[in-house]
């Protein structure tokens, strides 16, 4: 069995763009960063995306830069957090890859959050509630879609991106094998 693209999801603050570079690495593979490459192709933030042209508009051209991904190369794709929350999305990573789920607990994801200088610029608030309110109530809705996607879920907050990424890499291989 051969491993195609590998989708890691997950919360903001998980690891999945630090973890997947170094994944990308152990696997000799190509990493994208859906993000980064729909922040690119905009030329602006997402925060400054969805405060002019709101949510909506930010989740269609977040699914469009999943959709129109290059896959031919079998990358490690760091996707945000809320890829999952639109159904052809998770159909697209089930059809197309693997999907490996990176979690944490919602106080280690709040001390990630509070400590990243990225967070003003590419993390908007979805709501009015506090960061830890948010937070807690944000994981609740989307874990379970989290974990009908995963093929694989690493708790990021017991280890290291470099760790995590070799724990991918030997489950993948085990995988591989059967």
């Amino acid at each position: 069995m051969t491993i195609g693209p590998i989708f890691l999801i997950g919360y903001r603050c998980t690891g999945k763009t630090t973890t997947g570079k170094y994944l990308a690495k152990l696997l000799g593979r190509p990493f994208m960063d859906t993000d980064r490459l729909l922040e690119s192709s905009a030329g602006t933030t997402i925060t400054r995306m969805v405060d002019a042209r709101g949510w909506d508009y930010f989740r269609r051209e977040e699914t469009r830069t999943l959709l129109t991904l290059d896959l031919s190369s079998g990358p490690v794709v760091a996707t945000g957090g809320g890829i999952i929350l639109a159904q052809e999305n998770r159909r697209f990573i089930r059809r197309n890859g693997i999907a490996v789920w990176l979690t944490a607990d919602a106080a280690t994801i709040m001390d990630r959050l509070a400590s990243d200088t990225a967070t003003a610029d590419s993390r908007p608030v979805f709501t009015d509630a506090s960061l830890e309110q948010e937070t807690k109530n944000t994981l609740n809705t989307r874990e379970p879609l989290y974990r009908e996607l995963a093929s694989l879920t690493i708790n990021t907050a017991d280890h290291t991106p470099e760790a995590a990424a070799e724990t991918i890499k030997r489950e993948l291989i085990k995988e591989t094998q059967k």
